[in-house]
Formats: C-alpha cells, structure tokens, sequence
C-alpha cells in the first residue's frame, strides 16, 4: 500500500500558490488568458463568443477542458496512490513539455510565439494547472486553492469577522469560540500568489514565456521533496 501523502505543509501550500500566480501571469501576457484561474476564463469564453472572436473563444475553451481533464486525472492519481509527489511530478511534465514545445516553436525574437504553438501550450498547461488544484484543496483541517485565491479571500473574511465576534464575546464575559485559526495560511497563500503574478509578470516581459521555467523548477524541487518526506514502500 503507498505511502499517505494527503495534505502538503503550509510551506509547499504558500510556495505552489506563488508558482500558479506566476504561471497565471505569464499565460495571460502571452495567450490572453489565464491557466489557473477558471472563473476569468469562462468569462472571457462568454465574451470572445459574444463578440464572434471564434479562435480566442476556441483557446479558452480548450484551456478550460484542459484543466477539467488535469483534475480527473489527478483525482484518479490521489484516489489510488494518495500520494503528492506523483502528482506534482506529473504536473513539472507538463510544464517542461510545454517549454519544449516553445523552446522548438520559437521565431526570433525569443519573445514570439506562432500561433501554430500556442494551443498544444495552453492545453499542457491547463492540465497542469488542473492536477495541481485539484490535488491541493487542504492543509491539515483548513481548506484552500492554490490556484485561485477567491474562496481563500472569502474564507479569510469569514475568520476575521469570527475573530471580531471573539472579541465582542470576550468583551461581554463570554466564552469565545477558537475560530480564525486557518488566517494565516490562507493570508500567506493569497500574498503569495501575487507575489508569483508580480515576478512572473516581469519575467514575461523579459523572457517571454521563458518565465514559466522558473515555476516549473519551483514544482519539481517540491515533488522531489514530497518523494524523499513520504517515500514509495519497498
């Protein structure tokens, strides 16, 4: 029976939400969309349709079919293995094939990209993006995103307004609940994945989707982390 290796330390928590920032970044200065955040992308879907815009509706709908696809089969992978390193390994895959295929694909200047290569590029990394949302969706007893932030912000509202219930509570003699235990974490994964939009923003415009090489060794580094705390049994 394989090793469980369920939920990821607060740090590989803060560190994933940081890559997927970056890699939301880069997707969007470079395809117009994003490949993490599916909320924007189903808007964009509606808008790029409405406007009759069918290539940019097409490369939304892919990345969003994409994403679904990387979350069954990370669902699949965390049923039978239980096991984040496998999954993480299977996303760093994804990630470097999609900067092979820009690597091959390049024009000069190195910043370009042919339309011809950007889908098999979006798809990867909407699968990518999907495996890793859905295999991290909790640390310890708290559950978050790292790849969006709108249900930990709406979490970390809902604590502090249970930390301002506390201090009524205490104020009036009562006994206060313990209640805004999880703020930290879901603050700390929030700035992190706008401190990922921020360097991979500058990164892209610097390096073009080169940027993306930075979270993709930031991913391997923790899959091979994970594989050394919860190794395979003998």
């Amino acid at each position: 029976m394989a090793t469980t290796s369920l939920y990821p330390r607060r740090r590989m928590a803060f560190l994933l939400g940081g890559c997927a920032g970056c890699l939301d970044a880069v997707g969007y200065l470079t395809f117009g969309l994003f490949v993490a955040n599916m909320t924007g992308n189903t808007v964009l879907l509606g808008v790029f349709t409405g406007h009759a815009e069918w290539g940019a509706a097409g490369r939304a709908l892919l990345v969003l079919v994409t994403f679904f696809a990387g979350a069954i089969l990370s669902a699949v992978v965390m049923r039978r293995r239980r096991r984040l390193a496998e999954v993480l390994g299977t996303e760093t895959v994804f990630l470097l094939a999609a900067a092979a295929v820009w690597v091959i694909a390049r024009p000069h200047p190195p910043t370009a990209l042919p339309q011809a290569a950007a889908l098999p590029i979006i798809a990867l990394l909407g699968a990518a993006m999907g495996m890793q949302g859905s295999a991290v969706r909790q640390v310890g007893e708290y559950r978050l995103s790292t790849t969006y932030v709108t249900g930990n912000l709406i979490s970390l509202a809902v604590d502090a307004a249970g930390l301002f219930a506390e201090k009524i509570d205490g104020a009036r003699g009562g006994t206060p609940a313990r209640t805004g235990q999880g703020a930290p974490i879901l603050f700390a994964v929030w700035a992190s994945y706008l401190a990922g939009a921020l360097v991979g923003g500058t990164a892209q415009y610097a390096a073009g989707f080169g940027a993306a090489l930075l979270p993709t060794a930031v991913i391997a580094v923790l899959a091979g982390w994970d594989l050394r705390q919860h190794p395979a049994p003998g």
